[in-house]
């Protein structure tokens, strides 16, 4: 990653991303650095957003990691006051933190059902909560909470999260109506399987991970999974003054699988 030395798109703004240390919160910490932001990391994985932050740094870009459980609501309260107090403003906001259990209702325990429901759902709506105040703060701004194609359709064994992204398609919708007077917009992005370690730990709870992996590209029209630097620059839109337009929006970038029957 090079960090621009001309204007980029989010140039002078602050981003605070959960789930920055790995998977596609990582790749929109270094996009978003790259177009110029000053960005505070949050997540749970010290040694890996200690090395987002010296690659950042490393380029010319500004970074910051704090351990945050999005779980937790003092610790979502924090990592927004400490973008602010360092920063002065806080510009954007993306939820990228998540977890994928798996499991028919009958089979999910309350403890991983649980889990889902916090992270996933719970974590997109604290950050809006201590978030969007900073937002407003600053003049307005733009949030983006991860959904999934699985928030937009059913999947076999996947009970508790597909609820929770199901809740975060939603909740996406709620937000953009309370915010847009104040000149903050809110928009979700809805991945389709996209190669990062959640989706790898996801397969190896198959019995045969090869043949999982495959039946979950097979409905994929382009035949492959996504790249997490492919969110990233649909995050990117969503956060600058490209998407201006747009509040209350799903952006889709699932290779098409959503688009058909499989017919």
């Amino acid at each position: 990653m090079t960090i621009t030395s001309s204007p980029g798109k989010l140039d002078g703004r602050v981003a605070v991303i959960t789930g920055g240390s790995s998977g596609l919160g990582r790749a929109g910490a270094f996009r978003f650095a790259a177009e110029g932001a000053k960005v505070m990391i949050g997540a749970l994985q010290p040694a890996q957003g200690a090395g987002v932050v010296k690659e950042i740094t490393a380029s010319g870009g500004e970074a910051v990691y704090l351990d945050t459980d999005v779980r937790h609501p003092a610790e979502v309260e924090a990592l927004v006051a400490a973008a602010e107090d360092r920063w002065g403003q806080v510009n954007v906001l993306y939820a990228s933190a998540g977890v994928q259990p798996t499991g028919t209702a009958p089979d999910t325990s309350e403890d991983d059902y649980q889990l889902a429901i916090d992270t996933n759902l719970g974590g997109c709506f604290r950050l809006a909560k201590y978030g969007i105040p900073a937002l407003a703060r600053s003049g307005g701004g733009s949030v983006i909470l991860t959904a999934s194609e699985l928030g937009l359709v059913g999947a076999a064994e996947s009970a508790a999260y597909c609820a929770s992204k199901g809740g975060v398609v939603n909740l996406t919708r709620a937000l953009a109506i309370d915010s847009a007077a104040l000149g903050i917009r809110v928009n979700g992005l809805c991945p389709g399987p996209i190669d990062t370690p959640m989706l790898r730990g996801w397969y190896e709870t198959s019995d045969d991970p090869a043949a999982f992996e495959r039946r979950q590209v097979e409905p994929v029209l382009l035949k492959r999974h996504g790249q997490p630097e492919e969110i990233a620059e649909a995050a990117l839109f969503l956060a600058s003054d490209a998407s201006s337009f747009m509040t209350g929006a799903m952006l889709t970038v699932d290779g098409g699988a959503t688009s058909w029957y499989g017919l």
